[in-house]
């Protein structure tokens, strides 16, 4: 397991990608790995800045790999809570102009994972991504 902190601001991404193929390097994980962690990443830590209420701290990502079992978990310091495991699924059979704004971000990170967790204690919320995954 590796943990980083990443300043709250979206031009965060670049050294997240970064940290997330060094990971899969280092893990001897399939460097195409690293796209599934990167589109998991930019969706929720996007979520997190744009839309964190109350969170000023830096934004902790940590990588866990107990093969085949890879795990990225998000951690916001200070922020109310916002589940989004509790978020209804997209029915992306309807027209755009028939279907609610915003979404579709969690229901792409549903398509990759194999599981998505949420933890909110002392104002602190974790979100958890698993995806089994084969080591090169």
């Amino acid at each position: 397991m590796v943990a980083r902190t990443f300043p709250r601001n979206l031009g965060a991404l670049e050294a997240i990608y970064a940290f997330h193929r060094e990971f899969v390097a280092a893990c001897g994980i399939d460097p195409e790995v690293a796209y599934d962690l990167d589109v998991i990443a930019e969706e929720l830590f996007t979520n997190m800045v744009k839309y964190g209420r109350g969170g000023r701290r830096e934004i902790e990502i940590e990588l866990e790999w107990a093969a085949p079992t890879l795990a990225i978990r998000l951690r916001d310091f200070d922020v109310e809570r916002f589940d989004p495991t509790a978020a209804p699924p997209v029915d992306t059979s309807r027209p755009i102009a028939e279907r609610r704004a915003g979404g579709l971000g969690i229901h792409l990170v549903r398509q990759i994972a194999d599981r998505i967790d949420y933890d909110y204690q002392g104002r602190d919320s974790t979100i958890t991504v698993t995806k089994k995954v084969v080591s090169s």
